[in-house]
Order: structure tokens, then C-alpha cells, then sequence
């Protein structure tokens, strides 16, 4: 696997991201993967995430992972010390989450322009299913692919979604995140909505199950 550093302009600033393809293959489709929430761990090189990019990189795709604002060495513009303390207070920050909407769209946009003539799907886990979901209601994506979305903390929109093809939801029956009634309610509203998938065994953090994860999700984009 080949992974060189791509430089994504939001706004004005600079976030750092990833683009990992195979050596010997053109890519069959490009595959932007949305990491969970940065006040709650998350990043580019969540476990998850990491898995993902691997095995769909064997699978002969090009994924691009990335880092929000102000996480690892991307660009902040924000006092995200102020940012972090009213997450803490209020278990969210509405200001700084709608510029991760911002961050995910423009990692979009570099993805076409870094591959213009494949299709391109969209894979949000954890937090990263909300920009992944506004994301796919500014563009059309190919696919999209919901793991483990937090709906026991944020709602979730889906009118106006534009999927060409399928979209999916995975989540575990036991995610406390993800509580299983609302997982399946939200299925039902997803547009072209051709997958629902539980991992029994596992819980929001898939951890010693990613390879079972990543196959499935292989196989769901592999479908287009």
C-alpha cells in the first residue's frame, strides 16, 4: 500500500490528510472515510478507521482519511481549548461541529479532484456518520455507509440526501452510542437504503473485530 500526504484546503485552512491506493492498480472507486468525533479520541488514525483504509486498499480502491481542524497537524483557525471546555460542559459544541461538516465536504472535494473519473463513496464512522450524512445532502455521493452512528447523543437529519446508488448502516446491538431502535429507524429513512448489518459481538469501538468489519464493508462498496 502507497500512502502520501494530501494537503485539503477548508476555508482557508490547511488539514492534513491521506491518500492510500495500491501500486498496482488504477483504483475501481475513491473512498473518503469520516473518523469519529476529535473531543472523543478520534482521528485518522482511529482503529477503525486505519482498518478500513487497509483492506479497501487491497480491495483495489483509493481512500483518503483525514484529520479535522485543529487535530494532528491540521489547522485549527479556533481556540479549541474554549472549544473542548463547552463540549465538556454541554456534551457538545455546535460551532466547531459545524465546522467539521465544513472540514468533510472539502476533503470530498480533494478526493474528486485527486481522482476525477471514479466514483466516490462516502464512509462515516462514530461522529464522522453526521458529516458523512450533511455531506451526501450538499453532493452526490455514490455510496455511503454508516457504522456505529451516535444517535443516543445527536439526531440525525436525512431529508434531502443524495445517494446515487446504495447506502448501509452497521452497528452493534449492544453499542451504547447506538442504541438498536434507533439504528433500524434511521435505516428505514436512509435514501436507496440496501443494507442494514449488526455485529453482535461487538460494541461502538469494533476493537478485535475490525478485519470482520472492514470485510463487510468491502464488500458493500465493492457492489456498485
Amino acid at each position: 500500500m502507497i500512502e502520501e500526504a494530501l494537503d485539503i484546503d477548508s476555508g482557508g485552512l490547511r488539514l492534513e490528510g491521506r491518500l492510500a491506493y495500491a501500486d498496482d492498480t488504477p483504483g475501481r472507486a475513491a473512498v473518503l472515510v469520516c473518523p469519529p468525533h476529535p473531543f472523543l479520541g478520534g482521528d485518522m488514525d482511529n482503529n477503525v478507521v486505519t482498518a478500513l483504509c487497509a483492506a479497501l486498499v487491497a480491495r483495489g480502491m483509493i481512500v483518503l482519511r483525514f484529520n479535522y481542524r485543529g487535530i494532528g497537524a491540521s489547522e485549527a483557525g479556533r481556540d479549541l481549548h474554549a472549544d473542548q471546555a463547552a463540549f465538556w460542559r454541554d456534551s457538545t459544541c455546535p460551532d466547531y461541529e459545524a465546522e467539521i461538516h465544513q472540514d468533510c465536504a472539502a476533503a470530498f472535494a480533494a478526493l474528486g479532484q485527486a481522482c476525477p473519473r471514479l466514483p466516490r463513496h462516502v464512509v462515516g464512522y462514530s461522529f464522522g456518520c453526521l458529516p458523512a450524512l450533511a455531506l451526501s445532502r450538499e453532493q452526490a455521493v455514490s455510496r455511503l455507509l454508516l457504522i456505529a452512528p451516535p444517535l443516543a447523543k445527536w439526531a440525525v437529519a436525512v431529508d434531502a440526501a443524495r445517494v446515487l446508488d446504495a447506502s448501509a448502516l452497521y452497528y452493534a446491538p449492544d453499542d451504547f452510542a447506538c442504541p438498536a431502535e434507533l439504528a433500524d429507524a434511521l435505516y428505514a429513512r436512509l435514501p436507496r437504503a440496501a443494507e442494514l448489518r449488526t455485529f453482535r459481538d461487538a460494541d461502538h469501538f469494533f476493537v478485535g473485530h475490525e478485519r470482520t468489519l472492514a470485510d463487510a464493508v468491502g464488500n458493500f462498496l465493492e457492489a456498485a
